[in-house]
């Protein structure tokens, strides 16, 4: 049995990230390979979904994964990038150039890429993606990969790969609506569902104008609201805050921390339009066929909204809760979605993406 070993920012309690694990694991078991994690919480990682895992931040023990694998995978997420830290660019180069030293195959797949703004991590990511050892670069936009040949990379390594969370299977309907029913409690036949995901960003403080937001859009088409945090307890606590600035804080739930990724795109899957700040609570409901309004803070969010041919209703910077309202009431008018056609394009380049990967090993 072939051993892939995957390195990301795994083990922190982010929904987007983890479903990474729980997809590839499935699918790599089906292909009768086995999956190793790099996580900052080895153990949880093991229980969770089934892997070996290693200590990311432990040197013998990631050269110890690194020995044993027959291919490395970098990805997903925006790992290449310097904007919200300088040492996370050297940490996954870093991970790449040791598995070039034990000459070990490479492939990068399903992220996205920059911005880089210092001119030496630009070099340093050209130089050391160009090796021969790094057999694809598989990008989830089209703003990455245009962005991978601006600063050199080569353009024969590099794919469209999308993002693995369109390969990922939702649970039985049994499951889901036991979900459903055990967090929002007493809903009405007639009452909507609409999900809202966000996060802090910067020192901006927009609890405010959310809080308003979710309750004009209760006030207006008589829908509860339910927050799914995607990065716990961050994103859990800004819920938290606005649920408490809320007017009607009853009517809104926080869907908790014990689901798989695979369970809460699912439970986000009934809902009637979902709100989201977070990059994959976008792609979760675009998954699902389910209305979709982002809140841009990140190029990655305009690069995936053009990707299924919407806008942001708006930036973080600048938040709108009438906007945010009045487009919900849009969504919930012309119920007729148009993401199946792109979600099955982004499903076959993943799959393309994961065949190269099985034909490397």
């Amino acid at each position: 049995m072939k051993n892939v070993l995957i390195s990301g920012y795994y083990g922190f309690n982010n929904t987007g990230d983890e479903a990474m694990i729980e997809t590839m694991s499935t699918l790599l078991a089906k292909r009768d390979c086995s999956l190793t994690v790099l996580s900052s919480n080895p153990d949880k990682t093991k229980e969770l979904y089934n892997v070996r895992s290693y200590n990311r931040y432990k040197l013998g023990e990631i050269i110890k994964a690194i020995k044993k694998c027959d291919l490395l995978i970098s990805g997903g997420g925006t790992l290449f990038q310097d904007i919200t830290s300088k040492k996370s660019i050297w940490y996954y180069l870093g991970i790449i150039k040791l598995a070039q030293l034990f000459h070990k195959k490479i492939v990068i797949a399903y992220q996205g890429m920059g911005p880089i703004d210092t001119g030496f991590y630009r070099w340093m990511t050209k130089h050391i993606l160009n090796k021969k050892s790094v057999k694809l670069i598989g990008l989830r936009d089209e703003q990455a990969i245009e962005y991978a040949k601006s600063i050199g990379i080569k353009e024969n390594k590099i794919m469209f790969s999308s993002d693995m969370i369109f390969m990922m299977k939702k649970p039985p309907k049994e499951r889901i609506d036991k979900i459903i029913n055990d967090n929002v409690l007493n809903l009405k036949e007639d009452q909507k569902l609409v999900g809202i995901s966000v996060r802090s960003w910067k020192d901006k403080d927009r609890t405010d104008k959310l809080a308003e937001a979710a309750d004009l859009v209760y006030e207006r088409y008589n829908a509860r609201i339910v927050f799914f945090p995607f990065h716990k307890p961050k994103d859990a606590e800004i819920s938290k805050i606005i649920m408490h600035k809320m007017k009607h804080e009853d009517i809104a739930c926080l869907m908790p921390n014990r689901y798989l990724p695979s369970e809460i795109l699912g439970a986000m899957g009934r809902m009637d339009v979902n709100i989201g700040v977070r990059l994959h609570s976008l792609i979760f409901s675009a998954v699902n066929n389910v209305p979709t309004i982002g809140i841009s803070y990140d190029p990655k969010i305009d690069g995936f909204l053009d990707m299924i041919n919407a806008n942001a209703v708006c930036t973080y910077e600048d938040i709108d809760s009438k906007k945010i309202a009045d487009e919900v009431g849009n969504k919930l008018q012309n119920k007729e979605c148009k993401y199946s056609e792109k979600i099955e394009e982004f499903r076959k380049a993943g799959e393309e993406t994961l065949e190269k990967i099985i034909n490397e090993l």
